[in-house]
């Protein structure tokens, strides 16, 4: 797979793949010491991913909850500006960690 640039990214990972992972780790941090992630607002998931437009954070949260990675809040307003990460969406940033250097 190759990004808008036409370079090929680290282990087939375009850009919209590595801008993912980079939403699903933004979203994570809210989870660490809780028993459920608290939800975040989409500009700073924007800030903290380092991808700074909103629309584009949107439209990466809309694949995600497609995967079952991510959700909105409250559950089902998808036009919702809070999102977390599901148990799921933990699991898979830890397999993607496990299997690449993307994730930390």
């Amino acid at each position: 797979m190759q990004n808008s640039g036409g370079n090929k990214s680290r282990k087939g990972l375009n850009e919209t793949h590595l801008n993912q992972i980079a939403v699903l780790r933004s979203l994570s941090r809210s989870w660490r010491g809780a028993d459920e992630p608290t939800p975040i607002d989409i500009t700073e998931i924007a800030q903290e991913s380092g991808v700074n437009d909103e629309k584009e954070i949107q439209r990466y949260l809309f694949i995600l909850e497609g995967q079952k990675l991510v959700a909105p809040q409250p559950a089902g307003d998808f036009t919702s500006k809070t999102w977390h990460i599901t148990r799921t969406g933990m699991k898979a940033l830890k397999t993607i960690a496990r299997s690449t250097n993307t994730v930390q």
